[in-house]
C-alpha cells in the first residue's frame, strides 16, 4: 500500500490558561490527535516506510506502550505483518489495542529489556526491527514536529517535552538544528521512578536505573539513548524530575534552584509544549 505519510500535521493551539499562569505565551502541539494517540506515529511511521522501501517485508518491535502501538498502526496501514513483543507487565488493554491493529502480540519476560532481547531472536532476513527510541531514522521522523512549528511562523524560545528513552528529545534536537534554532531551551520532564535522563545529565554520563518504579511502567527506560546525553551537552537543556512517588503524601519538590533560574531566564517569551 502506497502512503505518503502516516502521521497527521497536528494543530498548534495557544493556551491562554497556561499563558496567564506563566506570564508568557504558550502553545500546545496536539499530538494526542495522531491516529495511534501519540507523537510516536511520526518516527515509527517514517521508519517503517524507510525500512520497507529498502526491501524489508515484516516489522518487529518490543514495546507495550505507544511505540508498539505506532508500529502496529503503521503495519496495518502499509499492509505488512507486525510482531510486537511485550513484557508480562503489559496491561490487557494495551495488548488488545495492539491486536486491534492486527499485530501479533508475543508476551515474554518481566521487563522491557527482556522483551527487547527476545525480539532480536525473532528477526529474519526480511525483517526490520523498530527500536522504541534509539534509532536515528526514528529521530528523523520525530523532527517533523519542528518542521511544522517552523511552517506556522512561530519561533519558540523554549520547548517543554517529556523524556522516556530520549527518542522525542533527539528528534526535536534534530529538527531544531535543521531550523537553525539551536538557541532554544529544551525543558524535559520525566515521571518519578523513571528519571534516567535527569540522573544521566546530573552525572554527566549514561546512568542505568536499577528498575522502573514509576506507576507509569510504559513511559520510562532504565537507560536513555546515548544521543540524548549528547543533546544535553550540545543544546540548552533543563531536565526536571519530580522527587516523589505516587503513594507519597508529601508535596512535589521544586527543581534545583539553578535549573529554575536557567529556565526562567531563557524562557520569558514563548514556550511550546509537546
Amino acid at each position: 500500500m502506497k502512503v505518503d505519510q502516516l502521521h497527521l500535521e497536528t494543530p498548534l493551539i495557544e493556551s491562554l490558561a497556561l499563558g496567564r499562569r506563566l506570564s508568557q505565551r504558550v502553545w500546545l502541539k496536539m499530538e494526542a490527535l495522531q491516529p495511534c494517540g501519540s507523537f510516536k506515529a511520526r518516527g515509527m511511521g517514517f521508519a517503517c516506510q524507510r525500512y520497507l522501501a529498502h526491501g524489508r517485508e515484516r516489522l518487529v518491535t518490543s514495546s507495550g506502550g505507544n511505540a508498539g502501538l505506532a508500529v502496529a498502526y503503521a503495519g496495518r496501514q502499509l499492509g505488512v505483518p507486525v510482531t510486537v513483543v511485550v513484557p508480562d507487565s503489559t496491561s490487557d488493554r494495551a495488548r488488545q489495542l495492539l491486536r486491534d491493529e492486527a499485530a501479533e502480540v508475543v508476551v515474554f519476560g518481566q521487563s522491557w529489556q527482556e522483551a527487547h532481547e527476545h525480539a532480536q531472536t525473532l528477526l529474519e532476513a526480511d525483517s526490520a526491527y523498530l527500536h522504541p527510541f534509539d534509532d536515528p531514522v526514528i529521530w528523523e521522523g520525530h523532527a517533523s514536529l519542528i518542521s511544522e512549528v517552523l511552517a506556522s511562523g512561530l519561533e519558540p524560545e523554549a520547548i517543554v517535552l517529556s523524556v522516556g528513552g530520549g527518542g522525542l528529545l533527539c528528534g526535536v534536537a534534530m529538527g531544531l538544528q535543521k531550523a537553525g534554532w539551536s538557541n532554544a531551551t529544551l525543558v524535559t520532564a520525566e515521571t518519578a521512578g523513571a528519571d534516567s535522563f535527569y540522573q544521566t545529565v546530573q552525572a554527566g554520563e549514561l546512568v542505568e536505573l536499577e528498575r522502573i518504579s514509576s506507576v507509569a511502567t510504559s513511559l520510562g527506560a532504565k537507560k536513555v539513548a546515548r544521543q540524548a546525553l549528547e543533546v544535553s551537552r550540545r543544546l540548552k537543556v533543563v531536565p526536571h524530575s519530580p522527587t516523589i512517588t505516587a503513594s507519597s503524601s508529601n508535596p512535589p519538590a521544586e527543581p534545583p534552584l539553578h535549573s529554575r533560574t536557567r529556565a526562567s531566564r531563557c524562557c520569558k517569551k514563548l514556550r511550546i509544549s509537546f
